[in-house]
């Protein structure tokens, strides 16, 4: 097969791969995109009609992160003419103890919310029964993505600026070059500067082939749409996005508003069986399907029966940060792995932060905890 040659390889469609085609092309760069499946498939991390896009985190380097997606997204919106976001305001709910860090955060990091007790919840939020002993922070500047349109539109506009987009097209072989990477699909031989891997849940797989084991593993999570009788009491602005924040650990519970379905969305994260990407399993998980009815009948009463339910990939590493860093022995081979279930919303930035470490320009970003020498990964290793 003939070789074809380009400024930079980006493998892997999903939110994160579109994004750095679409940045890089609109810096100029011959571009091309390798995606597996068809672009937009419900077998990874970034299908669905919805995303949370919040300010609300415990570290300031995540809050400013979170700043400039909402302005790259809003970005987007204009030059597609495409609506992608739509505010609505959030709330972080559970025992003060689980919310201190965030409001320290919000505090340092000068975001604006109001704490509220219980009965002040529940007052402006009839439609929860809220746990003893609740507090809760109320954030404005939540929104939601919706989350296909915003993929397409990635795709599409780094189309439009001249990046290739191949999908269904799966890379078989990584080669490092002494200055350069090769890919090897079943269709062609393609060769570039720079490769950026972006590839979600097969990440670990593709870096394996590249003498780097990270400690990543990949959870299928639960998904799930409740029937809402009183529609009214749930569409956006009368029922918030939330997220219920529990001592000692990092799974969550969360809603979000009738909001591209007919259903009331909510999951508890962190908690879905361990799986191989490359499994045609799918399947919901019963035991965690009834966890999330039992959630949904306790904390939201008012709610009816399930609609749907669908299942989602996570991408976990150990301390749920991202890895955002080049190759320790390739550095033309550029690793963006923004996972553990919180990375949709900052996607388009991500693809920003990365087009400028490919131009060898700064980046106006702090990323230092993303690195790849970081201490929760190097432990991890050890002990595996």
């Amino acid at each position: 097969m003939e070789t074809q040659t380009v400024d930079v390889l980006v493998v892997g469609g999903g939110v994160m791969g579109c994004a750095s085609a679409y940045h890089l092309a609109k810096d100029g760069r011959k571009v091309l995109l390798l995606e597996q499946f068809d672009l937009g498939h419900a077998s990874g991390s970034s299908h669905g009609p919805s995303r949370i896009i919040r300010l609300v985190y415990d570290g300031v380097d995540y809050v400013q992160l979170a700043r400039m997606a909402y302005e790259l997204w809003q970005a987007l919106e204009a030059e597609a003419g495409e609506p992608l976001i739509q505010q609505m305001g959030g709330l972080d709910f559970g025992a003060p103890e689980a919310l201190a860090e965030f409001r320290a955060t919000l505090l340092a990091a000068e975001v604006p919310f109001e704490e509220l007790e219980r009965g002040a919840l529940m007052r402006r939020f009839p439609q929860f029964h809220l746990p003893e002993g609740s507090i809760g922070l109320y954030q404005p500047n939540y929104a939601l993505l919706d989350a296909d349109r915003c993929v397409a539109c990635l795709a599409a506009q780094a189309s439009r600026h001249g990046a290739l987009v191949h999908a269904n097209e799966q890379v078989r072989t990584l080669r490092p070059l002494a200055d350069a990477v090769e890919v090897v699909t079943d269709k062609a031989v393609y060769r570039a500067e720079q490769l950026v891997l972006a590839a979600g849940a097969w990440m670990r797989k593709l870096l394996l082939t590249l003498d780097l084991d990270l400690p990543l593993s990949v959870r299928k999570e639960q998904v799930v749409y409740f029937r809402a009788p009183n529609r009214e009491a749930y569409r956006p602005g009368r029922f918030p996005i939330f997220i219920q924040r529990f001592v000692g650990t990092t799974m969550l519970g969360a809603g979000f508003p009738i909001f591209g379905h007919q259903g009331v969305k909510l999951i508890i994260d962190r908690i879905g069986p361990l799986i191989e990407p490359d499994s045609a399993d799918r399947a919901v998980h019963t035991q965690n399907l009834e966890r999330v009815k039992a959630y949904a009948a306790e904390l939201l009463p008012g709610l009816g029966e399930v609609i749907e339910a669908t299942t989602c990939l996570y991408t976990m590493t150990p301390d749920e940060d991202f890895v955002l860093d080049r190759h320790p022995a390739y550095p033309q081979i550029l690793i963006a792995s923004p996972c553990s279930g919180h990375g949709f919303k900052f996607g388009v930035a991500i693809g920003r932060l990365l087009a400028d470490l490919v131009g060898q320009r700064p980046v106006s970003q702090d990323i230092s905890r993303f690195r790849l020498d970081r201490p929760a990964l190097a432990v991890a290793q050890e002990q595996a």
